[in-house]
């Protein structure tokens, strides 16, 4: 359930809003937390259910996203492992969940009990500082994201997402290195902020220039060094 054999604690160290606690600390995080399972695309939350917690990632992918009035999907971030997500409303009192998450793949999650959470920090207030110190770190990885999609086109945007998907698993087959789409192009594209005929178009151009090669769900890096330096 927990990966590299490292003990539920340990793994909880590594989440940025954490890594500045104490073990014994993160032990009594454990003891009032939960595991849950969900199954492919089932939905953990919607849009305006009542809050009751937040959720880290232990295995598996997770979209959040919004829908317009037009129930068109615009992807805000998607959950890897290791990574926290709905904790934002804890922090603001907000009582509804702003927006939906769902998992992409079969997932295990660690769930923390909002109101739990909070009469700890009430119990313990020198773990405050070290919280908002985590939250410091999400805060410049979402700075990040947004300037990606603000000062980028979408072929940087997607060189950059294959680029980081390979960094994280550099599987390989026959000396061809190989990243597997395992989100669906819509999904993907939203995510990117674009759409889905313009990432099919961009695909088509990298596979064209012999950067990439597609194969159903395997995206193949054909010339690395440029999808490297399209990414910068």
């Amino acid at each position: 359930m927990i990966q590299n054999n490292k003990s539920e604690k340990e793994t909880l160290k590594d989440i940025p809003l954490f890594s500045e606690l104490d073990i014994k600390d993160i032990r009594k995080i454990s003891e009032f937390s939960l595991i849950k399972k969900y199954d492919k695309n089932e939905v953990i939350f919607s849009e305006g259910d009542n809050y009751t917690g937040f959720y880290i990632v232990l295995k598996g992918k997770v979209k959040v996203y919004k829908l317009s009035r037009a129930g068109k999907e615009s992807v805000i971030h998607i959950i890897q492992v290791l990574e926290p997500f709905a904790e934002v409303p804890l922090f603001e009192g907000y009582p509804y969940y702003p927006v939906y998450a769902q998992t992409l793949e079969e997932c295990i999650l660690f769930f923390i009990p909002g109101k739990e959470f909070i009469d700890f920090t009430y119990r313990n207030p020198h773990i405050s500082l070290k919280i908002i110190s985590g939250f410091a770190k999400k805060l410049h990885t979402l700075t990040r994201r947004i300037e990606n999609l603000t000062l980028s086109d979408v072929p940087n945007r997607l060189a950059k997402y294959i680029m980081e998907e390979y960094s994280k698993s550099h599987k390989v087959i026959l000396s061809k290195p190989f990243v597997l789409l395992n989100i669906s192009k819509s999904t993907l594209a939203g995510y990117l902020g674009t759409i889905t005929e313009t990432l099919s178009r961009t695909f088509k151009k990298l596979q064209d220039d012999n950067v990439i090669e597609v194969r159903g769900r395997k995206i193949f890096l054909i010339d690395i060094d440029r999808l490297r330096d399209l990414s910068k």
